[in-house]
């Protein structure tokens, strides 16, 4: 085990960059909060920028290599397995707080910072305060060209060595080995996922803190409640079979008539998965929040004298509509219109094309049943829109509970007034659209006309909206949630935290 925190440090964000990954939403969350607060926009993939045209040359590749660049996309940022033992969450943690330097942004002092669970909220909430995320979890890939997709028992027997070896090289993290084949299906057959989930703040975090939060500032934590099956592999090491999608929870273990038919259309040995026997819940290894991390963090903050709040939900869409209205009241008390929204889809999105273009966010976990509901249920009870644009993630598999595309734009056209549709997607390639991330970018910001970006909001105007919204509580009154495992579409309340 590693003992010593200074040389970590000083392996520094250069090592740390070469261990995360692009397509994550962490990290995709962070980067393009980093463009927003230095006044640019940071394309989907780094170093690559937005182009239709390169998109739909990629898209007018035939199926089979379409297919082939969504399996590469996942090896492309993994790492060699002898590498394992380089994966240093401290050198992951000081990239991140140097995509918030003052040679990038231009600042050195920031009112609040918004760390924990990625969500919408890690990309909106962020940048309407004009401040960092954050994250608590982060993904590394490592190569895998061996592994059955539809064997978990295989996969976890596979890869229980490897987490446990970052487990005991990081020894403030729990380290989930995710293995999902109803979504990642594609990247899983050269690549293999874990998610390094903080339990505390560590020495970097702890430092940017000291040294970027303006004095009596507020530190606001994003706190998915949403919880998952795992199986323990070790210490602080978990193997979660399945992940938030299109299917349920339970779905994953006990199969289903649709279940069979993807398998067989996927050409699989199995018509159902063998799941490892659980040993427990744990926050989901993407989404979910480990409360060690806001204890942490209450400790610090009130040493420091700074205030607290907290975005409580159980899964990470739950609090979209209240982000939207937010922007709403916000984009009206500046004398704006509000008419127009974009529904962004996972890593999809961009605040500052959004806010430049006076569009109002509403942020779509996947392309999927589920978000789709979320979606139909805010358009039936919001204020009419004039406009609304939707952008869908491609994943290169048609996985259970994949909403068609055409059902995306009947929702749209339905409720908008004028103009309703799906935009930055290629309707004869969906969701194998590997050109989809060099499009949507281009899409967004053609939405509407741009005009200079307003003055942050504060968390007191945050405050305001969400004591008049009706979900502003104190810490003692928070709701109980309760995981939806079998998909039934009940919802969790969401509430705001003050001190």
């Amino acid at each position: 085990m590693r003992t010593d925190p200074g040389g970590k440090l000083q392996r520094g964000a250069k090592h740390g960059k070469s261990l995360v990954a692009d397509m994550e939403s962490s990290v995709t969350a962070v980067r393009m909060i980093s463009g927003f607060l230095s006044g640019s926009t940071a394309p989907v993939l780094s170093g690559v920028p937005s182009s239709s045209a390169a998109a739909d040359a990629v898209s007018a590749l035939p199926q089979r290599m379409q297919n082939k660049a969504f399996e590469l996309a996942g090896r492309s940022e993994a790492l060699r397995q002898k590498k394992i033992s380089d994966i240093d969450v401290d050198a992951i943690d000081q990239w991140v707080v140097e995509q918030y330097s003052a040679r990038r942004t231009g600042r050195t002092s920031y009112p609040a910072v918004v760390m924990g669970s990625v969500s919408g909220a890690a990309f909106f909430l962020a940048a309407a305060l004009g401040v960092p995320f954050l994250p608590q979890t982060t993904l590394v890939a490592v190569n895998d060209g061996d592994t059955d997709p539809d064997d978990p028992h295989q996969a976890m027997r596979r890869w229980a060595p490897a987490a446990q070896q970052i487990a005991a090289n990081n020894p403030r993290v729990s380290v989930y080995h995710m293995h999902d084949p109803a979504q990642d299906r594609p990247m899983m057959k050269q690549t293999a996922f874990f998610r390094l989930k903080r339990a505390g703040l560590g020495p970097v975090y702890r430092e940017f803190l000291r040294n970027s939060l303006a004095p009596e500032g507020h530190v606001i934590t994003l706190e998915n409640t949403r919880t998952w099956r795992v199986t323990q592999t070790g210490e602080r090491s978990f193997f979660q079979f399945g992940c938030l999608g299109g299917m349920p929870e339970e779905e994953y273990v006990s199969g289903s008539q649709r279940l069979h038919d993807f398998l067989e259309a996927e050409g699989s040995a199995q018509r159902h998965w063998e799941a490892p026997a659980p040993t427990g819940r744990r926050p989901d290894g993407e989404w979910g929040f480990d409360p060690a991390f806001g204890t942490d963090l209450d400790e610090l903050a009130s040493g420091a004298g700074w205030r607290r709040r907290r975005l409580y939900q159980n899964e990470p869409q739950d609090a979209s509509a209240f982000l939207a209205e937010l922007y709403r009241d916000w984009y009206r008390r500046l004398g704006w219109e509000d008419n127009r929204l974009l529904a962004q889809t996972y890593t999809l999105l961009d605040p500052r094309a959004t806010m430049a273009t006076g569009s109002v966010p509403f942020w779509n976990r996947f392309h999927m049943q589920p978000s789709f509901d979320v979606l139909s249920e805010y358009l039936h009870t919001a204020q009419p829109y004039e406009e609304i644009l939707i952008s869908l993630f491609s994943n290169g598999v048609r996985s259970p509970g994949l909403v068609d595309l055409s059902q995306w734009e009947a929702l749209a056209a339905t409720h908008a007034s004028t103009r309703g549709e799906v935009i930055g997607v290629n309707p004869e390639t969906f969701p194998f659209d590997a050109g989809h991330p060099l499009r949507f970018q281009q899409a967004l910001e053609a939405a509407g006309p741009h005009r200079d970006l307003p003055e942050p909001l504060t968390v007191a105007e945050v405050d305001a909206f969400a004591r008049a919204y009706g979900i502003a509580v104190s810490a003692g009154s928070l709701p109980e949630h309760h995981d939806d495992v079998a998909g039934e579409g009940f919802r969790n309340p969401v509430s705001w935290v003050g001190d």
